[in-house]
């Protein structure tokens, strides 16, 4: 179970007692979230807070198994059963799972079958960019860009804003690699469907970071056009500079600075300070590993 789903059902269960059911032995993994469940209470949790990504997917005999032989839950695993074999919607299956547990109140269920509802209205495509969103946002760069190349083919070219969101998202999964290249590249794309002026200042972002600071400024000089929107985009940079200020990685650096310069010329300073930077370096890296795996 990843630490989002686990610290959230900590925080939602904190002061109330488990009494739904048994505490699993073996989890029900949910691969369309890429989590372990053990509990009755982690599935609501589940389908309370990614409700908007929820569809006939979840209808799965598997889970309805899982919640008999697991957690002990005959009753509901039968009202389930029932349901499966009439061919329920998802609204239905997941209403009845929360109406049963009654661990949230009842206009947290009815938002979230609102929610669950709203789905039934998406198309396919609409309903595989969700599935690659979610992925992006978890920062599975890697495998939300493999999801939105394969989706691109797929979305008719007459379907200018779903395409457009789909290359805008491609650029921002490449700039979360640190590939700013192509991820001016789909950003442009992007912007070519439907003029969206988020997608040009993201493209002109990915100029920026790309390019050495005269060669950008050369490339600004030779299109005009582009203007106004690199101001607004040289506002962002420097409030993202004013934030990256405040972070740990920031103060880690300036604290280090200092006692590199203030124990100059005394035995060992510069070998520890190096070291230091080494194992920042190391713990970036690794985040960025967690990023493209």
């Amino acid at each position: 179970m990843t630490d989002e789903i686990r610290k959230g059902v900590t925080a939602v269960m904190s002061q109330i007692i488990l009494g739904t059911g048994k505490y699993a032995l073996k989890p029900y993994y949910v691969d369309k979230f890429y989590v372990n469940l053990y509990s009755v209470e982690e599935l609501c949790y589940l389908l309370v807070e990614k409700a908007e990504l929820l569809d006939q997917d979840m209808l799965q005999r598997e889970l309805v198994q899982w919640l008999d032989e697991q957690c002990g839950l005959n009753d509901l695993a039968h009202t389930l059963y029932s349901l499966l074999n009439q061919n329920g919607s998802a609204v239905a299956f997941v209403g009845t799972i929360l109406e049963y547990v009654n661990l949230y109140p009842e206009e947290v269920i009815v938002q979230t079958e609102q929610v669950v509802k709203s789905n039934e209205g998406l198309n396919p495509y609409e309903r595989k960019k969700a599935k690659a969103d979610y992925m992006l946002q978890n920062k599975k760069y890697f495998m939300a860009l493999k999801q939105y190349y394969s989706l691109i083919e797929q979305v008719p070219e007459s379907d200018k804003t779903l395409r457009s969101a789909i290359l805008h998202n491609m650029g921002v999964t490449c700039a979360g690699m640190f590939m700013y290249e192509q991820a001016a590249d789909w950003f442009m794309q992007a912007y070519g469907q439907d003029r969206n002026a988020e997608s040009l200042e993201m493209y002109l972002a990915s100029q920026r970071m790309h390019y050495e600071d005269k060669e950008y400024i050369t490339f600004i000089a030779d299109h005009p056009e582009y203007h106004d929107a690199s101001l607004r985009v040289e506002r962002r940079m420097n409030q993202a500079s004013g934030q990256f200020e405040g972070t740990d990685e920031n103060r880690m650096l300036f604290t280090l600075q200092v006692f590199k310069e203030e124990g100059s010329g005394t035995g060992g300073s510069d070998v520890q300070y190096y070291q230091e930077i080494d194992k920042l370096t190391i713990g970036l890296k690794e985040k960025y590993r967690e990023y493209v795996s």
